[in-house]
């Protein structure tokens, strides 16, 4: 006889819910990681601001000795000015290296905590959690040096983490295939907004925010002879998103609106066909 789940035991989608506990714990590791993306949203917008107002507004150069308005801006444009593991020479900017620490140190480690909640097929986890890691690593990688620069006021440099940036190179598109495959997995559900598309746009913003796709989007916004004015605005923007997309991932299936014409119970499906079995384990 093949043996049934009670309706009881699963949610909206059909699929069979995981034990209490691991719900807790994927719930509270959640929680851990919007917490930091918003923090890391946050410091990363005043680095930003701080060198950059004044391409926005009317505001008082960064550093003693620069001219107001259209000259200002053009001049924080040079690379004497970066604070993301700066070089010799360096002209720091007030806090700004320390704020950019902290904004990538608090990066680094929500995406590995939200690849190890992801319940899904064996090789779509290992996969999740590979791109965690590198991407987690890259930004950690970043953050420690550009921290400890900001807290010496010259450049720090940290030979152990000097090579792990370049996993930035591939990172990207480990995250843009998680993205395409957790939207895609979620629009063929029969509920609007399921917690895979959320999951995809939060692998979509993480793809943006990364080093090599934000220089590139941040030189198609506004182009420069050396470092654009959007730099660190595009990254924390993409992160905004992430943090919002985790958020939604945490509302309750129950809450989220079926499709119009449809009732919720006939959003169940029927037996699932043979040599797929049921998801356990955390949230997905």
């Amino acid at each position: 006889m093949v043996s049934r789940v009670s309706l009881k035991t699963r949610g909206a989608t059909g699929r069979a819910r995981p034990p209490a506990v691991a719900r807790v714990v994927a719930v509270v590791v959640r929680l851990v990681a919007l917490l930091l993306l918003m923090a890391s949203a946050v410091w990363g917008l005043q680095a930003a601001w701080s060198r950059w107002a004044v391409c926005f507004v009317d505001a008082d150069p960064p550093l003693p000795g620069m001219a107001r308005f259209d000259g200002a801006c053009v001049a924080v444009q040079d690379h004497l000015y970066d604070y993301t593991i700066p070089s010799d020479p360096w002209v720091p900017i007030a806090d700004a290296a320390q704020r950019e620490g902290l904004s990538l140190l608090a990066l680094g480690l929500p995406v590995l905590l939200l690849s190890l909640t992801v319940v899904n097929r064996w090789f779509i986890w290992v996969l999740g959690v590979a791109a965690g890691v590198a991407v987690g690593s890259v930004w950690l990688a970043m953050g420690v040096p550009t921290f400890l620069s900001g807290l010496a006021g010259e450049p720090v440099q940290v030979d152990d983490l000097a090579d792990v940036p370049a996993l930035g190179l591939f990172a990207p598109f480990l995250t843009l295939g998680l993205a395409f495959a957790a939207i895609h997995r979620g629009v063929g559900r029969d509920l609007n907004l399921d917690r895979d598309v959320w999951l995809g746009v939060f692998w979509a913003a993480m793809t943006v925010a990364q080093p090599l796709p934000e220089l590139f989007t941040t030189v198609f916004l506004w182009s420069s002879h050396d470092t654009s004015p959007m730099t660190g605005f595009v990254r924390c923007a993409a992160v905004v998103v992430a943090a919002v997309a985790v958020a939604m991932t945490l509302v309750p299936a129950s809450r989220r609106r079926a499709r119009p014409g449809r009732r919720r119970s006939d959003a169940l499906p029927g037996p699932r066909p043979a040599g797929r079995g049921l998801e356990q384990g955390g949230l997905s």
